[in-house]
């Protein structure tokens, strides 16, 4: 009998609970429809390099293996989400287990078995499960360097500080925030009574340039184009901070409430007081707490100063979930009215989350912005053939996602154009720049009516003869609830960008800015 027999005869029912969820969310990816990120970064896979300009390219990989293995759809696109959430659920009960290693076997898996049920009781575990965009491996990889970082507590073998910093440098290929779990490393080290002496071999550093090595795609691609990913991440965004209030703050509060449910959020609160409170006394559970306050209470930090998006901090909530149970292990929390209704509430919500992508054209506001493409994206190329088709019009939005998802809905391989057309920054749109054959063509403008993205017709006016408003969809929930409305305007003659976007900055140069002041 190998490992793997006896592991799923030992502890069945987390493996019978994993494969019903498993099972679950391949039908679930089967009949739901892609949202805008994930079809922009399926146009990454679609080009595949060693980086992008605003994300590392694990992303894109896992994509592309996805869409190699069964096909250019949404099912190949998501199915990897679906790998790397199993993964980070096995991972899960696999810490848990090393963690209490000289605990009883009974008691081991119960406590490892109710690690992943808490973990499943947020709606960020369901969430990034089904939609592949970069968090999804990044949770993995993230917890996968806490596994290592246990085992080496527990064992004091170097190899799992080599096994480490690969798991790192794979983390850092899925996002830079990834970052955040060094100093947590170093922390929980460095007041290690039997690591003293680590850092006194090449141990340490060895495994830093191993990280490095494993990182080193995104370096050289940024070497090769000026380095825009690191300026567009770190210092674009530190030059919009601004002055402190608390506006940023308490949306932060709220999207953290959501995205795990109420009665985690306030279980993490309860633990993060236990444990401060009572530092020597957890001596197991504050470790996993170390791994989660710096990336967390960064970014709330942050939050006083700028808009902090609400998956910036799910990775240190993997700690707080493993912190919470060793810490309320030997209590009765479980058992309680109040948990019980909470967890009711929790599966609620799930439920409610899962059922918004499969109710066609859900009305949700800004909130629905995945709905009504698909047939528009047919209509609008039926359109564009009755004027000419695609030898004489090409098609642009103002949005890199509606460009993305109009090249994936569009039938053939048509090439779609996001906001560059007319000199506003699009991202990895930049990188891939414009022909110069499209000037002197005309073209269809499409956009949408999300607040978010600006349809700045006055500007989108100097770069062409003339445009005007050709067609209007609509689509409708249950034929009475407005969705979205998609326009589409009808451009005529492209003169081209003022100047070719540069790939050195995100943004526009001053003498760029002048230059189109003066068209």
């Amino acid at each position: 009998m190998n490992f793997v027999q006896r592991f799923i005869i030992q502890n069945k029912k987390f493996c019978l609970f994993l494969a019903a969820l498993t099972i679950i969310r391949i039908i679930y990816i089967s009949i739901i429809p892609l949202t805008p990120q994930e079809s922009y970064y399926w146009l990454y896979a679609l080009y595949p390099d060693l980086s992008y300009f605003d994300h590392p390219p694990l992303v894109a990989y896992s994509i592309w293996l996805g869409t190699h293995l069964f096909g250019q759809n949404i099912f190949g696109i998501k199915i990897m989400a679906i790998v790397w959430s199993l993964l980070t659920n096995v991972f899960l009960y696999l810490t848990i287990l090393i963690a209490l290693e000289n605990a009883e076997a009974s008691e081991k898996q119960r406590l490892a078995f109710l690690t992943v049920l808490f973990y499943n009781l947020t709606i960020f575990s369901h969430l990034y499960a089904v939609v592949m965009v970069p968090d999804a491996p990044l949770l993995f990889f993230w917890l996968l360097i806490i596994f290592y970082l246990q085992k080496y507590l527990n064992n004091r073998q170097i190899s799992n500080i080599y096994l480490m910093a690969i798991a790192l440098g794979l983390a850092l290929l899925c996002k830079y925030t990834a970052i955040a779990i060094l100093p947590a490393i170093f922390l929980i080290l460095i007041f290690d009574k039997k690591s003293k002496t680590l850092f006194l071999s090449p141990h340490p550093y060895l495994a830093v340039i191993l990280c490095i090595i494993v990182f080193s795609p995104v370096i050289i691609w940024n070497m090769n184009h000026n380095w825009v990913s690191f300026q567009f991440q770190f210092e674009n965004r530190a030059d919009r901070l601004g002055s402190l209030q608390t506006k940023y703050f308490w949306q932060l509060l709220v999207s953290q409430m959501f995205i795990l449910t109420p009665m985690p959020f306030v279980l993490f609160i309860m633990t993060t007081k236990r444990v401060i409170m009572n530092w020597f006394t957890y001596e197991k559970a504050r470790i996993f707490f170390i791994t989660a306050i710096f990336i967390i209470g960064g970014f709330i930090v942050l939050s006083f100063d700028t808009l902090i998006k609400m998956n910036w901090l799910l990775p240190g909530y993997l700690g707080l979930i493993i912190t919470t149970v060793l810490v309320f292990k030997n209590d009765h929390i479980v058992q309680s009215r109040i948990f019980k209704l909470g967890t009711v509430f929790s599966i609620l919500l799930i439920v409610a989350a899962y059922s918004i992508l499969i109710i066609p054209n859900f009305p949700l506001g800004e909130g629905n912005t995945w709905s009504g493409w698909s047939e528009t994206a047919k209509s609008i190329s039926k359109l564009r053939d009755e004027m000419g088709g695609k030898d004489k019009l090409f098609i642009f939005s103002n949005s890199y996602k509606t460009a993305s998802l109009l090249r994936y809905y569009l039938p053939g391989d048509e090439t779609v154009y996001a906001q560059n057309i007319f000199n506003e920054p699009a991202l990895q749109f930049d990188i891939w720049g414009i022909p110069e054959s499209l000037k002197g063509k005309s073209a269809l403008y499409i956009f949408t009516d999300r607040k978010e993205y600006k349809p700045q017709l006055e500007k989108v006016q100097r770069y062409f003869k003339e445009i005007s408003l050709l067609k209007t969809y609509t689509i409708y929930f249950w034929e009475t609830f407005k969705t979205r409305t998609i326009i589409c305007y009808f451009a005529q003659d492209y003169y081209g960008p003022v100047e070719q976007k540069s790939s050195t900055l995100y943004g526009h140069s001053a003498s760029l800015k002048q230059k189109d002041e003066k068209k």
